[in-house]
């Protein structure tokens, strides 16, 4: 008696692996597009970080320093008696004394008391980051002391 060996023809074999070579393809494909997305993503979230930590170092100095002052339309000067800061807002980065922060960052407007000033001492900034995240803007204040309150000293009080 002769045993009947069941296999597939090569025919079945051939087609089953361009199937397979196919899918594979696609997947490579598929893998390629998902790859540009998180290479996007990272880039937006870098760009969402440095957003944050410029705002934050604003927030800090701002508040931590008892001057602050415009120097013009991309210039912020922060004194205190131990320390000093400047911001100088370029097209694509922003300088922080020596330091680089990589944000497309411009001054809008500054405030003292309410009142939008250009040069001078300040208590408020606008700074827009549009360029980096549509539509985010920075605002930062402080809150004045009787003795650099030009109104107070003005009414007598």
């Amino acid at each position: 008696m002769s045993k009947k060996v069941h296999s597939f023809t090569l025919a079945e074999l051939i087609v089953v692996m361009i199937i397979t070579g196919i899918i594979v393809g696609l997947a490579f494909s598929v893998l390629r597009i998902i790859q540009k997305q998180i290479e996007v993503i990272g880039k937006d979230n870098e760009k969402a970080v440095q957003v944050v930590f410029l705002e934050q170092m604003l927030w800090h100095d701002f508040n931590r320093m008892q001057n602050v002052e415009s120097l013009g339309k991309n210039q912020l000067k922060m004194k205190s008696e131990l320390d000093s800061v400047v911001y100088d807002f370029k097209e694509s980065f922003v300088l922080r004394n020596q330091d680089t922060i990589k944000v497309a960052a411009a001054v809008e407007e500054v405030f003292f008391e309410s009142d939008k000033v250009r040069i001078g001492p300040i208590d408020a900034v606008s700074v827009s980051c549009e360029n980096e995240i549509k539509e985010y803007k920075i605002f930062v204040f402080k809150k004045n002391d009787l003795v650099f309150s030009r109104k107070e000293i003005v009414n007598g009080f």
